[in-house]
């Protein structure tokens, strides 16, 4: 079982973009629903009834029915929002219709209300922007990566600690591992790896009792660049991975008697 780098790769990229761009599309599609012709007519309407909207989610909410009058014509609309609160029966609404057409019309909304939904696109255009960043981001970094491992100075460090990173979107764990090596000036450095997946802090259980050689590519020239190389961390069989938590279970056993 490898530990991986994490990345933020192609389906992470379309996933996020795609979440980004309905986002937007919704807002864009909800802000355009509420807009008012300004050729149309407002009057003064009153709140007759209330239509019930369920959600996935199995919540009710309640869209205010709206009675306008335009001449002897009597018409009927319903609110494009809706709210968890009944709407007081008898209260007034402004109403725009079309003086062409009387029964087409909109109740016009509060500025509240219709502020509340450029939320919606500004949270879709921010998902898309990261998605190309941290993609961009992702690949640099690859191909720093490769640029290290090609021509920078190679040290041999070994495992002295395993970080807790956070947590992704799938509910895994990811963490990072912090390698003790020593530097082309004779001193000891601590170099902290990419984020990494897979096995977790259970692999490298019992690191201080059997050390793990890790090797670190360090460009010369700006030392603060450097890649921790994990691919040579010796793979775990299930079999490993079973004795560690035992191990890790006796440990926790011998810690409460204490």
């Amino acid at each position: 079982m490898n530990a991986q780098r994490q990345k933020f790769g192609v389906g992470t990229f379309i996933f996020l973009f795609l979440f980004g761009s309905m986002f937007t599309a919704v807002g864009l599609f909800a802000i355009g629903s509420t807009k008012v012709d300004p050729s149309w007519t407002k009057v003064q309407g009153t709140v007759v009834d209330a239509e019930e909207r369920r959600s996935s989610k199995g919540g009710t909410t309640y869209a205010a029915v709206v009675e306008y009058t335009e001449g002897e014509e009597t018409n009927n609309v319903t609110s494009s929002f809706s709210s968890s609160f009944y709407p007081n029966v008898g209260e007034t609404r402004e109403v725009a219709y079309n003086p062409v057409q009387p029964g087409q019309a909109k109740v016009v909304e509060g500025l509240g209300a219709s502020w509340f939904l450029y939320i919606f696109p500004v949270v879709g255009i921010v998902c898309i922007l990261l998605a190309f960043y941290l993609f961009i981001k992702s690949l640099k970094r690859a191909g720093e990566i490769k640029r290290l491992m090609q021509s920078g100075q190679k040290l041999q460090g070994v495992l002295v600690d395993v970080q807790a990173s956070a947590t992704t979107s799938n509910g895994k764990h990811s963490y990072k591992l912090l390698v003790a090596a020593t530097d082309n000036m004779g001193k000891v450095q601590n170099y902290e790896s990419d984020s990494l997946s897979g096995a977790g802090a259970v692999v490298m259980m019992d690191f201080r009792n059997s050390p793990i050689p890790i090797d670190v590519y360090v460009d010369n020239a700006n030392p603060k660049s450097y890649y921790v190389d994990i691919s040579n961390i010796p793979n775990l069989t299930p079999e490993r991975i079973t004795e560690l938590l035992k191990k890790a279970a006796g440990y926790s056993s011998m810690s409460n008697l204490t």
